[in-house]
């Protein structure tokens, strides 16, 4: 079972949608899963770290769901594999709760969640901001979920 990780920091904000949309299709992704705590900007300013506003979690017909659905690409947030402290480049917290296994923590419910959803025949593809997969809870998402299932034989790649 293949799960791809993508993160979009490295991207010019008036690029991304379509690089984003471009890997996805080359790799056969029908559905994207946001791991973003927040998938909206604190800031509206359009040449701020998000990008345009088409970019973050609207309802109706903008926003990056929207914009997904008119490439074929379903879209979920689940909020639950958000880092909680995103400024820790050590994921202190995120790390902590996924060792302990708790459900009380939103991770752990989450990866419940991710299991059920990748048990579907179709690939999917796990987003964060992070330009780096190598620096960003995305991967340590994926790891675990790799790690705590491994009946499912994840093969996790990054685009």
């Amino acid at each position: 079972m293949r799960l791809f990780t993508i993160g979009y920091g490295a991207w010019p904000p008036a690029k991304r949608m379509e690089t984003m949309v471009a890997r996805l299709r080359e790799a056969g992704v029908p559905l994207l899963i946001d791991t973003r705590h927040s998938p909206c900007a604190s800031q509206l300013d359009p040449e701020h770290t998000y990008g345009p506003r088409d970019w973050h979690l609207q309802t109706g017909v903008q926003g990056i769901a929207a914009r997904l659905a008119d490439h074929g690409i379903d879209y979920l947030w689940l909020v639950e594999l958000g880092n909680p402290q995103k400024t820790d480049p050590k994921m202190t917290v995120l790390r902590e709760q996924l060792k302990n296994g708790d459900n009380r923590w939103p991770v752990n419910r989450g990866l419940a969640l991710l299991k059920d959803i990748i048990g579907q025949p179709a690939a999917c593809a796990l987003l964060c901001a992070c330009a780096d997969y190598r620096r960003c809870h995305r991967t340590l998402i994926a790891q675990s979920l790799s790690d705590r299932f491994p009946e499912l034989s994840i093969d996790i790649q990054h685009l």
